[in-house]
């Protein structure tokens, strides 16, 4: 029995993929859970249209990504905090610098994207990875220094 793969399967294959199972498999495990449909006319057209539209979607994420990339890697961000000698009262955080991204270059990116093993506690200048897509790493450049009270 031949069916389409709705979840990557260990032993089978990755989404998407036109299987060849026995049909007690099909029947009592992959169509019941919702890992597979059959593999029919009308679901191989579906899927080969999800496929083409995913696509699409991922090459325009991939053409923002370079865009935000030609517009972060030149800048050094500039943040200004409280702090004593050397150690900031308090941390900047991976969602201070989006905000603050946002407010002093009007530039929105995504804090959950921000690599930021662990939030910045001194002052001084940090190389930041942005991965927007998987292609496309951005380096940004942040600038810690203490503000004038």
């Amino acid at each position: 029995m031949k069916v389409i793969l709705l979840e990557p399967m260990e032993n089978l294959g990755d989404v998407g993929a036109v299987v060849n199972v026995k049909p007690g498999y099909a029947r009592n495990y992959l169509l019941p859970r919702g890992l597979a449909t059959l593999a029919s006319e009308s679901n191989l057209r579906a899927l080969e249209a999800k496929i083409r539209a995913q696509a699409k979607r991922s090459a325009e994420r991939k053409a923002e990504a370079e865009r935000l990339k030609e517009l972060l890697e030149p800048l050094t961000l500039t943040m200004k905090v409280k702090a004593g000698e050397s150690k900031i009262y308090g941390s900047v955080t991976a969602r201070d610098i989006a905000e603050a991204l946002e407010v002093q270059h009007q530039i929105k990116i995504d804090p959950k994207r921000l690599v930021l093993e662990k939030p910045i506690k001194e002052l001084g200048e940090y190389t930041l990875a942005y991965k927007p897509h998987p292609e496309v790493p951005i380096t940004l450049k942040v600038s810690v220094q203490a503000a004038k009270e």
